[in-house]
């Protein structure tokens, strides 16, 4: 007897929750149009007169009709290929390429809508060849697509378009902006060659070299390496190959490794690769060589995520690769670190990020909302505020263990909670500097302004800020006597210092 592996047709609505982000989905589309350029590009080259670039891909969005759009002129498919397209995890001809796993269709197209049409016309051929994909019919048994086709179309006509809708998912406001910013950082080795136009919604997609912002010696030369190695584990040799370079004037947005695979950015520019062995702990540190080190490597005889999104890291080769690049770059991560003047630091955010920063607080501070806040009595005594503090206490230290507690000095013990099982409702940070030896800060995860913080550098940051304002509070009931606002600001001043002082202290040791 046999029992055999069935799936269900259910399984094609699993689609719309894969770990894809909207570039990403997107990009499994537009792979597929330049993999159909890549298998046919002496044909289309020649069809396009030799002009580059002989490919273009324009993508529509609409998101109040619930329509993405994605045009191409790639050699198209015959029916056959287009039939072939249709079927789950049915590898390409060319599993070398950037469409390898037969998948990237339907699962992007699914994940986006659930209805979507396929339309193609491959060069040579007469007839023009359409699909329709309901999402729902199929996972209801009905398997049997919508057809149609047209015939006697000029034989010169190549084309592939795809239009997804009902959307599973709207895309606004930042969100279409980061679309474009990824795309254009995904496909920058195609525009470098000059074989894509891609569009976004009517503009053209460009990339800007980061390259180009790399620091310069004394001869001109730039701070840049280029390095090619091989690492072996269980009897497979894999080759990696890319640079490493020093931004002139850092930027940690921009910083950090683009991870390349059959040359489109898989990962990369702006949530770059920060390898551990390089830049610290996941994520990175918050120290220079995050702002200034920058480069791409190119993995092609790795596997990538089924959503390539990622490397697809086996046994022990991303150990193997972190050691090696550590060794190539160290060099450069002690030059990156090393500051050059006072005013080298370049971690603050940029001038258009300040000044959308200023746009937004000034929006807060011009809304309604603002003003019922500020013209409601919130009828606080000082017995209030003492019971508010002391009931938050008393529950987050009967209830749960304290993230970490440091002795600072002798005589002064920080003990700091961070908790997610709060109300929303308490407040965003509680204080108690009140004894002498101890300052507990009980910061509120379930606070609403929590989630606006992002990476770890902000929750860095933010953090610093309400574990400092409880430093600074102890000292002014002990040095000053009181706790004037003016008195504690004075001495949060020098406590918001110390973590450059610390950093300088570490970049003297090192050298």
């Amino acid at each position: 007897m046999t029992i055999r592996l069935q799936i269900g047709n259910q399984a094609i609505t699993s689609y719309k929750r894969l770990a894809y982000t909207p570039w990403h989905a997107i990009a499994e589309l537009v792979d597929n149009s330049t993999q159909s350029y890549f298998d046919n590009k002496e044909k289309l080259d020649k069809a396009s007169g030799n002009i580059m670039p002989a490919l273009t891909v324009k993508i529509d969005y609409d998101p109040d009709a619930e329509i993405l759009r994605i045009e191409d002129n790639a050699m198209g498919m015959s029916y056959k290929e287009l039939e072939n397209a249709l079927k789950v995890a049915h590898p390409p001809a060319n599993t070398t390429g950037r469409s390898k796993y037969g998948m990237g269709l339907k699962t992007s197209a699914c994940w986006i809508g659930n209805e979507w049409t396929v339309t193609t016309k491959k060069f040579g051929e007469t007839i023009e060849h359409s699909i329709t994909v309901n999402v729902e019919k199929i996972a209801q048994g009905n398997s049997s697509l919508e057809y149609s086709q047209k015939i006697d179309l000029p034989k010169t006509d190549h084309y592939t378009i795809i239009e997804i809708k009902k959307h599973n998912r709207k895309f606004r406001g930042q969100t279409l902006g980061k679309i474009e910013r990824y795309l254009g950082s995904m496909y920058r080795q195609d525009f470098r060659r000059g074989i894509l136009n891609l569009f976004w919604r009517d503009e053209r997609i460009t990339w800007v070299e980061l390259e180009d912002r790399l620091r310069v010696d004394r001869d001109g030369n730039k701070y840049k390496k280029e390095f090619n190695f091989e690492i072996k584990e269980d009897g497979q040799i894999k080759r990696v190959r890319g640079w490493v370079g020093i931004f002139e004037k850092g930027s940690r947005k921009d910083a950090g490794f683009s991870i390349l695979h059959s040359d489109r950015v898989i990962k990369g520019w702006p949530d770059s690769w920060r390898p551990n062995s390089i830049f610290g702990q996941d994520q990175g540190s918050n120290d220079l060589a995050n702002q200034r080190l920058v480069g791409e490597i190119h993995f092609d005889d790795f596997d990538v995520s089924h959503t390539k999104d990622d490397i697809l890291w086996l046994g022990e080769q991303e150990e193997l690769v972190q050691a090696k690049l550590l060794e190539i770059c160290e060099d450069y991560r002690r030059e990156a670190n090393t500051p050059r003047k006072s005013k080298d630091d370049q971690r603050g955010p940029s001038d258009l990020d300040t000044e959308e920063a200023i746009g937004e607080l000034r929006k807060e501070l011009e809304s309604k909302e603002l003003k019922d806040i500020i013209t409601t009595n919130p009828m606080l005594t000082k017995k209030l505020i003492e019971n508010v503090v002391k009931s938050v206490k008393a529950y987050v230290v009967a209830n749960f263990q304290e993230k970490f507690t440091v002795k600072i000095v002798d005589g002064l013990s920080v003990k700091v909670y961070v908790e997610s099982e709060m109300s929303i409702n308490d407040p965003y940070v509680t204080i108690d500097s009140a004894k002498s030896n101890e300052v507990i800060v009980i910061v509120n995860s379930a606070h609403p302004h929590w989630n606006q913080l992002g990476d770890s550098v902000n929750v860095l940051n933010y953090l610093r800020h309400c574990v400092y304002d409880g430093v600074a509070e102890w000292q002014s009931r002990k040095f000053v006597g009181n706790l004037l606002p003016e008195s504690i600001k004075i001495l949060k001043d020098r406590l918001l210092r110390l973590p450059i002082e610390i950093e300088r202290g570490q970049n003297t040791s090192e050298r």
